[in-house]
C-alpha cells in the first residue's frame, strides 16, 4: 500500500498545492486559466506529437485497446442516458451527462500518471485515449447537447454533425496528435531539433496541468442539482471502470487478442479518472454551470480512491 501511495501522493500534492497558491494567494483563478491554455494549446500538442512521431506504428495503435475503450465508453454513456431518462430529466441535462460518462481527465491528471506508473507506454496511452474521446465519445455528447439547444430550429442532423467534428478537430491536442500520425504514416523521420523541441515542451505539461486542476477546484459554482450530479459520478467513477474491466475480460470472447499488461493497466487507470475538466464550460454554456462543477468536484475527490484502489489491483 505504501508504494501505492507514493506514487497517489505526490499527484494529489501537487494538485493541492494548485489549490491553495489560489485560494489563499499569491495565484489567481485568472493565472489558473491562463496556465492551462498554456498546457492546452501549446504543451500537451507538443507531448503528443512527440510521443506520435518518434515511435512506430504499432506502438501506438492498438485494435484491441481502442475497441476496449469505445465499448466501455459507450456503455458508459448508454447507462448514463438510461438512468436520467427514466428520471424525466430534461434533455440538455441528460445529454451533459452522456458528454462526462466516459470522458475522463486523461490530458491532465492521466498523463501524470500514466508517467510514473506505465512511463514507456505513457504517450501512445494518451493518444489512443483522446483519439477514442475526441474521435467518438466527446461527439457523441455535443451532438446531443446541439440537438438540445436546437430544439424549435432549423437546423439539419448533418449540419449539426458536421459542425461537431469541425469544432473537434480545431482543438490543438486534436492537431498535434493528427501532424505525429501524418509523421508516423509518412515515414519522415522529424529532425533532431524538432523532436527535441517538442519534448522540452511537453515536459511542462504534467506538473503544470496537475496544478491547474488543483487552482481551478476554487471558486466553483456549486450550486446545482446534487442528486444528479452524484448520479452522473458514480456512473464515471464505478460504472465505466466496471465496463472497462468486463470488454477487457471478453477480448477473447470477440475474437480479440489479450492487452499487453501495460496496457491493461493503462486502460483501468483511464477509468479511473475524474471527468474532463473542460466539463465545467461546457455545463456554463449549456446554463448548468453548477450542475457541471458538482459533477467535476465530486469525480475529483472521488479520484483519489479509485485510483488508489486501481493501482493496488494492478501492481
Amino acid at each position: 500500500m505504501f508504494d501505492i501511495l507514493s506514487i497517489t501522493l505526490p499527484i494529489f500534492s501537487i494538485i493541492l498545492v494548485g489549490y491553495v497558491v489560489v485560494r489563499f494567494g499569491p495565484l489567481t483563478s485568472g493565472h489558473m486559466r491562463a496556465l492551462g491554455e498554456f498546457t492546452m494549446l501549446v504543451s500537451l500538442p507538443c507531448a503528443l506529437f512527440h510521443a506520435v512521431a518518434t515511435r512506430s506504428f504499432g506502438e501506438v495503435v492498438n485494435p484491441s485497446y481502442l475497441i476496449t475503450l469505445a465499448l466501455a465508453g459507450l456503455a458508459s454513456q448508454a447507462t448514463i442516458w438510461t438512468v436520467v431518462r427514466f428520471q424525466n430529466v430534461g434533455p440538455m441535462r441528460r445529454a451533459l451527462g452522456v458528454l462526462s460518462a466516459a470522458t475522463p481527465n486523461t490530458a491532465f491528471l492521466g498523463y501524470p500518471i500514466f508517467l510514473l506508473v506505465i512511463p514507456e507506454h505513457a504517450g501512445p496511452v494518451v493518444a489512443m485515449n483522446l483519439l477514442i474521446e475526441n474521435l467518438l465519445l466527446t461527439p457523441i455528447g455535443l451532438l446531443l447537447i446541439g440537438r438540445a439547444d436546437s430544439q424549435g430550429q432549423a437546423i439539419s442532423q448533418g449540419r449539426l454533425f458536421l459542425r461537431t467534428i469541425l469544432s473537434v478537430l480545431r482543438r490543438p491536442l486534436i492537431i498535434g496528435l493528427l501532424l505525429g500520425f501524418a509523421v508516423l504514416v509518412l515515414g519522415v523521420s522529424p529532425p533532431e531539433e524538432l523532436t527535441r523541441f517538442t519534448a522540452l515542451l511537453g515536459q511542462a505539461a504534467a506538473p503544470v496541468a496537475l496544478v491547474v486542476i488543483g487552482g481551478s477546484l476554487v471558486g466553483l459554482n456549486l450550486r446545482g442539482d446534487l442528486s444528479l450530479a452524484a448520479q452522473i459520478a458514480a456512473v464515471k467513477m464505478i460504472v465505466h471502470p466496471a465496463m472497462v474491466a468486463l470488454v477487457l475480460s471478453g477480448l477473447a470472447i470477440i475474437g480479440l487478442p489479450h492487452l499487453d499488461r501495460e496496457l491493461v493497466v493503462g486502460a483501468l487507470l483511464t477509468a479511473s479518472l475524474p471527468m474532463f475538466a473542460s466539463f465545467i464550460l461546457f455545463g456554463q454554456e449549456a446554463g448548468h454551470e453548477g450542475l457541471a462543477s458538482l459533477a467535476v468536484m465530486i469525480s475529483t475527490c472521488l479520484s483519489f480512491a479509485t485510483i488508489n484502489l486501481a493501482l493496488l489491483i494492478l501492481l
